[in-house]
């Protein structure tokens, strides 16, 4: 069974992540979209739970994806899981950069491969960063946030 981790942290899961999840559902046998607990970046906006349960609505329909949470290092996750492939979504030429030394490190610290996904044209532009910008605006979402999350997302990320 072919088997990949998408990881990241989702703080807020955008049309561009659930794009990445669908094609590589149609890829891969098994999906794991896996939220990081990761101390060194700034608190999320949104905890743990609220991320899986977002994350959760959006995918609920393809069967082949699963929602996980992990804490420490990626790559001892996948093995813990039984799982030798990370996807990640690339965007702009920066992304490749930064995970491309990721990469590197992922393989020398647990013989793990990384394979990369071209984010499509039309979420290129789209970050979780951006989203939490425009909503403190009191700015609508639907344009970057799938539906069935747009409204919990908008409240929770908006001045009301």
């Amino acid at each position: 069974m072919k088997k990949v981790i998408f990881p990241g942290t989702f703080d807020p899961p955008t049309f561009g992540h659930l794009d990445i999840a669908k094609r590589a559902s149609q890829m891969f046998d098994y999906v794991y979209i896996a939220i990081g607990m990761n101390t060194l970046k700034n608190t999320p906006y949104f905890t743990i739970e609220e991320r899986f349960q977002l994350l959760k609505a959006i995918t609920q329909k393809i069967p082949n994806i699963e929602v996980v949470t992990f804490r420490g290092l990626l790559v001892d996750f996948a093995q813990e899981i039984g799982v030798n492939a990370i996807l990640r979504a690339i965007r702009s030429a920066s992304d490749l950069d930064y995970e491309n030394l990721q990469a590197q490190m992922n393989r020398q610290l647990a013989d793990i491969e990384t394979m990369y996904m071209v984010a499509d044209e039309r979420y290129r532009y789209i970050s979780s960063s951006l989203i939490r910008e425009i909503a403190s605006y009191d700015k609508r979402l639907h344009a970057f946030i799938p539906p069935e999350i747009e409204q919990i997302v908008f409240e929770k990320l908006s001045k009301k």
